[in-house]
């Protein structure tokens, strides 16, 4: 009886030594790929040098791990066994707040001033974007200013203990925000006005597993950008309601954005969510304004919720003023194969610069730069 046992045993070991050989003959076996930055390892030449070196060996045995069917499987498992027992998240940049919260680690930095570009840069760079906010105003742009909120400056009361700095430094943002104040740009402080809505309202601003504004974070924005928007246009836009919504507990896209990256098997967040569904009112039209977006990843939530293909007649996303994307499929994918900038950008009604405050740091990716450039603004 005991001699069948460990036969047992050591067949099921067997097994599970052959599991990964197996799977990776079946084609029909599909496992979901890893989220986030995956370093690609590349199989090593095999030459005389490299063979007597080790150095193929080696890397060849890199490539044939990377390249393994189950690998993903295997590798969320081990984070989630990580994150039962020990509360730890193998995804670099991530931490686990109080009460569940995940946070990116250098919104934490950000929130605390430990990325300070210093007052001197500050003042030079909105002294720039007021020059060039000027020149676009006299050549019939409206321009709009849009300091998203970042989650650790409007949720700090759940970032961890062990991501506490005992001295407070200034920040990019509370210089930034005081210059925008004086400068005469218009502008939206969404830090300061999610501060002041959290606890006003039923639904979180900022999911537990997402990094950017929740989707229904970035409709109440979208309210707010559209009435400004109206206000600097002199136009009325269409107008739209929210007749239908679901509230649920599973979270959708940019709400699970940090808790995908962790590359876990599975994980529960313990708060409703509220999704609502734009459409537009009584069929009422209104205007449609060409608009210009220049922004990072905070504007891809309003993007993949549609609301722009609603409310703007054409709109073009420079992502991180690099990439364009856009609903002029003729239009080139990256913004500095555009073709007579300068005219291009005058016969948009409206440019809406939009940027988080953890990346104050890298305002504005050289778009007033160059725009200086363009107008000749010395």
């Amino acid at each position: 009886m005991e001699r069948k046992k460990g036969n047992i045993d050591w067949m099921m070991l067997l097994g599970i030594l052959l599991m990964p050989f197996i799977i990776q003959q079946l084609d029909f076996v599909k496992i979901k790929a890893l989220k986030g930055y995956i370093r690609e390892e590349k199989d090593s030449a095999l030459n005389v040098n490299n063979w007597f070196s080790g150095k193929y060996q080696e890397q060849h045995e890199k490539y044939v791990q990377s390249h393994l069917k189950i690998r993903p499987f295997l590798v969320k498992l081990n984070n989630q066994i990580k994150f039962l027992i020990q509360k730890d998240i193998s995804a670099a940049n991530v931490v686990i707040g109080k009460q569940g919260y995940f946070y990116e680690r250098h919104y934490i930095w950000t929130h605390f001033g430990l990325d300070f570009s210093g007052e001197d840069v500050i003042h030079e760079k909105v002294l720039h974007a007021k020059r060039v906010v000027d020149s676009l105003e006299k050549n019939g742009v409206r321009f709009l200013l849009v300091l998203a909120p970042g989650k650790a400056e409007v949720l700090p009361e759940y970032i961890p203990e062990d991501q506490m700095v005992e001295k407070r430094n200034p920040s990019n943002y509370e210089v930034y925000s005081s210059y925008f104040q004086h400068s005469g740009i218009h502008w939206i402080d969404f830090n300061s006005y999610f501060k002041r809505l959290k606890d006003t309202i039923s639904y979180p601003l900022y999911s537990k597993g997402g990094t950017h504004w929740s989707i229904y974070g970035s409709y109440i924005a979208i309210d707010t950008m559209v009435a400004y928007i109206e206000y600097l246009l002199k136009k009325d836009l269409p107008d739209y309601q929210y007749p239908v919504y679901d509230i649920t507990r599973k979270p959708r896209g940019t709400d699970k954005d940090i808790a995908n990256a962790c590359n876990l098997l599975w994980y529960h967040f313990d708060e409703n969510l509220y999704y609502p569904y734009l459409q537009i009112k009584n069929n009422r039209q209104g205007y449609k304004p060409k608009v210009i977006i220049v922004g990072d990843s905070y504007y891809w939530t309003i993007v993949n919720n549609g609301v722009q293909k609603v409310l703007f007649d054409s709109f073009y996303f420079w992502y991180y003023f690099k990439e364009n994307h856009s609903n002029n499929p003729k239009m080139p994918k990256e913004v500095d194969r555009i073709i007579n900038l300068r005219n291009f950008i005058k016969n948009q009604d409206i440019i809406l610069f939009v940027i988080t405050d953890g990346n104050l740091r890298e305002f504005s990716w050289n778009f007033f730069e160059t725009l200086e450039k363009l107008y000749g603004i010395n």
